[in-house]
């Protein structure tokens, strides 16, 4: 039997590729704790990824989205997943999910799966994980025989936080970024700012709902002072969430710079 260009590619990461499927298979006591939603397939490293049947027209866009901070053994991932999924399928993108560390989570949650928000957990972990992202990409692109022309990173929560510190110091060759219910404004972040010279537009979206909004907006406050590419969408009726609407506009937005 003759593979599809994804299945191959696949084949040669791991051995035993796993198609993705019109239909989820059925979720058995051994999937409970699998990583990546049962629906969705896997590259190596655990990165689970999308690819829409229907690619939008113009620029073939791979949208990297950092998920939230996880409790081990539990099915929260698969929420976060599919809601990225649902995104790539409305709007005809590519989504990887890469997935964080463990050790470096915030205060009371140091073992749950975490991105290297801190200097030190950064110097440990992040060529790894970027290295991670660039092989999903690379496979990918490999499979479809086209590049990716652009590039955004979502972040949701912890991942925003970790997505904020990626941009301020310009360390992925990225489109944009996109950053939900997370970020902050703190002013280590502008420090690391000032040296950057690619500036890629950020879109900083909270719900005044979500006790920590104000720190999305110290960031919004902090990107219009240093004249940072940049959308503030504030809710007043949001929570901790990225919605729907924020995420049409942060598409919008990004895909006009």
């Amino acid at each position: 039997m003759r593979l599809s260009p994804l299945v191959f590619v696949l084949a040669l990461f791991a051995g035993s590729p796993r198609p993705a499927s019109a239909e989820a298979p059925s979720e058995t006591v051994t999937d409970k704790r699998r990583w990546c939603a049962a629906e969705l397939p896997a590259l190596p490293n655990e990165v689970c990824y999308f690819v829409p049947e229907k690619p939008a027209p113009g620029p073939r866009t791979l949208i990297i989205h950092l998920h939230g901070v996880v409790q081990p053994d539990t099915n929260d991932q698969w929420n976060s997943q599919r809601n990225a999924a649902r995104v790539g399928a409305t709007y005809g993108h590519t989504v990887i999910m890469p997935r964080g560390r463990r050790g470096i989570g915030p205060k009371t949650m140091e073992s749950w799966w975490a991105w290297p928000t801190s200097m030190d957990a950064r110097r440990i972990h992040e060529d790894a994980l970027v290295a991670e992202w660039t092989a999903a990409r690379q496979a990918l692109e490999q499979a479809a025989g086209k590049p990716f022309e652009r590039v955004y990173v979502f972040g949701f929560s912890n991942g925003a936080y970790y997505a904020t510190s990626l941009a301020m110091r310009g360390r992925l060759d990225v489109a944009g970024y996109a950053l939900f219910a997370g970020g902050s404004g703190a002013p280590y972040h502008e420090t690391e700012a000032k040296g950057t010279k690619k500036r890629a537009p950020i879109v900083v979206a909270w719900g005044a709902g979500d006790p920590s909004h104000d720190k999305q907006q110290a960031l919004a406050k902090m990107l219009k002072r240093m004249r940072w590419p940049h959308l503030e969408i504030g809710r007043p009726r949001a929570g901790h969430a990225m919605t729907d609407e924020q995420v049409e506009k942060a598409l919008a937005f990004l895909g006009s710079r």
